[in-house]
């Protein structure tokens, strides 16, 4: 056989064969949504209107799919009404292809410099592509692409934009009516809007607190097929109404975002709610209601999925955030949820603003929780916390850890608040619906349950005990740069392990009066668990004569409360957690410039020439 011309080899087909693996997809950057970078390109569909105010908008699809925006009546928007105020009620967008297809929204002002447009629902139809025919079929790799790339439409608000209140039971909470709705079920990669304002009132219609219902707008977002969810809004605006029958929780209007998978990043300017007197959703009640629950304000959830588990990687808000609540859970919150799974965590929460009515619950860990201006009415119930960083005072505030807090730093004092390592806690009883419930009924924060903590026992339904309570491991190391007042700081303690001494709290979470010296902290009966450690400096002093959680004689500049507890008194450098005014401008690598939105318009100079200074000089190159 000659060497040049060598005999070709045969192909051979063997049977059967081995089955193929499924498609792998790089992680492809985003760039819909970026203002200095604008979309290039023939648009697909369009659609302008008018808004009531007199701003102009305009709706441009690009790539494969079809555009349709309606108003109350069902009337399409059309070149012939481009100019004819009216308020949108519908955008539906069918047959787009997730890597593909991009919805880009402007806005011209008004004469008055009215800006904001208003629009009640937002539909994005799993109709891009249809499934295989036989679904056993190993050998095509082709995916069903039944979501959108990117909504990029920073001037658009979710509002109730009809003049008839709403008469649907929302899908989310039973107890609420659907006032608004966002629908992806196909999932998108990036979505920036304005945000929701249950505040706004159309001409001719009635305010939502005033309709002597719950309402809720809900912002449902399915899986996609690569990269996860990122949403980018200006502000979230709820608001609650009193109940006329006495002793009745308020009726709740919230905002309820359900994202499948993982959330890459959720960022606001803004988190704003009611917080008169009875109008504070039950979730932040300092004790569990005794009566009716009655959830409300702004929820962030990241569920599991078929696809996978849910997981947050950031979490921003830049300025104030109240009546907030942010869950993370393994399994769909329809499911029974399981304790000990580890992937429903949340890497970074940050709040550069005031706190007033916070909930985090990452039943996995969480990794760095920051707060700008102080922890105010916050609470925090995790597995673990690598670290927490407080620039202020926390004041009416808890922290509970199932493990360790690995880092704790405080700016100021530490006023009418608790924090508490190594205590279990049931945290997806809490992030999920019980096994005893069905969606959208049960307890749990996500049904306006308040979580258990050391000042609000509870029974889990997992557990059959008090929780929380204590386990072995409990870990804290901090620094403290203030004052300890009315405030108990323990690991792996438990202050009535007998549970023969009158609680202060019954199995309900009701506190009774303060009249056993063998509870709680501070008593003779406590169970030291043998691996709880606390090492922390403080430069402040104790006083704990007004804790409803010290036992009766004990010494009131009692504050540690762990086996092994050192601690060292002096200065303490203050962390460094930024707050507004937010100086420079946020520099983004190349993977992260879809992530660019309206915090703060990213406090980006006005000015072109000193922002590519400020990016220059951020990544070290010369100007």
């Amino acid at each position: 056989m000659s060497k040049r011309n060598p005999t070709p080899l045969r192909t051979v087909r063997l049977r059967p064969r081995a089955e193929g693996l499924e498609a792998r997809q790089l992680l492809t950057t985003q760039s819909t949504v970026l203002p200095l970078a604008p979309v290039t390109g023939h648009p697909t569909a369009q659609v302008s209107g008018t808004d009531p105010s007199g701003a102009h908008w305009t709706l441009k699809l690009y790539g494969p799919g079809t555009l349709n925006v309606v108003d109350a009546a069902g009337n399409a928007f059309s070149k012939a009404t481009a100019n004819t105020p009216d308020l949108i009620n519908t955008i539906t967008v069918g047959g787009s292809v997730t890597s593909e297809t991009r919805l880009v929204g402007t806005v011209t002002p008004a004469p008055n410099g009215d800006s904001n447009v208003y629009f009640q629902n937002l539909l994005v139809t799993p109709s891009g592509s249809q499934g295989r025919i036989d679904q056993g079929q190993v050998n095509n790799f082709r995916q069903q692409q039944l979501g959108i790339a990117a909504i990029d439409m920073p001037n658009f608000y979710m509002a109730h934009t009809s003049t008839t209140l709403p008469a649907t039971t929302s899908p989310v909470h039973s107890t609420a009516q659907l006032a608004g709705y966002i629908n992806i079920p196909g999932g998108v990669i990036n979505l920036r809007f304005g945000g929701v304002d249950a505040t706004y009132t159309p001409t001719g219609g009635t305010p939502l607190n005033q309709s002597g219902k719950s309402n809720e707008f809900v912002i449902n977002l399915g899986l996609p097929i690569i990269i996860g969810t990122s949403v980018i809004v200006n502000s979230v605006t709820t608001t609650a109404q009193a109940n006329t029958t006495a002793g009745a929780p308020a009726f709740q209007d919230m905002a309820t975002f359900l994202v499948s998978g993982r959330l890459n990043l959720f960022q606001a300017n803004t988190i704003n709610g009611a917080t008169g007197s009875g109008l504070v959703p039950t979730q932040f009640a300092a004790q569990t209601p005794t009566g009716t629950l009655s959830p409300g304000g702004t929820f962030l959830i990241a569920q599991g999925s078929s696809g996978g588990t849910g997981q947050i990687g950031d979490v921003r808000v830049g300025g104030n955030a109240t009546n907030f609540t942010t869950l993370v859970d393994e399994y769909p919150i329809t499911s029974t949820p399981v304790e000990g799974a580890l992937d429903a965590k949340i890497s970074n929460y940050f709040i550069g603003g005031e706190t007033n009515n916070v909930l985090l619950i990452a039943p996995s860990g969480s990794r760095n929780v920051q707060f700008g201006l102080g922890m105010d009415n916050a609470r925090i119930n995790t597995l673990t916390i690598q670290n927490l960083k407080i620039n202020r005072d926390m004041t009416n505030s808890e922290v509970t850890s199932t493990r360790v807090i690995q880092n704790l730093q405080i700016g100021g004092n530490v006023e009418n608040s608790n924090i508490q390592a190594g205590y279990g806690q049931g945290l997806f009883e809490d992030s999920a619906s019980p096994a005893t419930s069905i969606f959208g009924s049960g307890t749990g924060a996500f049904y306006g349950d308040p979580p258990a903590t050391i000042s609000n026992h509870r029974l889990g339904i997992q557990s059959n005990q008090l929780e929380p309570f204590a386990m072995n491991g409990g870990l804290i190391n901090g620094r403290i740069a203030g004052n300890i007042v009315n405030s108990i700081i323990s690991a792996s303690v438990d202050p009535n392990p007998s549970g023969l001494a009158t609680s202060y709290v019954d199995t309900s979470g009701t506190f009774v009066n303060k009249n056993n010296p063998n509870f709680p902290f501070g008593a003779p009966s406590n169970l030291y668990l043998p691996r709880g450690q606390i090492n922390l400096k403080f430069e402040g002093t104790v006083n704990n004569s007004g804790s409803l959680l010290l036992a009766p004689g004990a010494p009131t500049n009692a504050a540690f409360f762990a086996r092994t507890v050192h601690i060292k008194k002096g200065p303490v450098i203050p962390p460094s957690v930024p707050y507004q005014p937010y100086v420079a401008p946020t520099v983004y690598t190349k993977g992260q410039t879809a992530l660019t939105g309206m915090f703060k318009v990213d406090h980006i100079p006005a000015n072109t020439a000193v922002l590519r200074h400020a990016q220059r000089a951020a990544t070290g190159k010369k100007a």
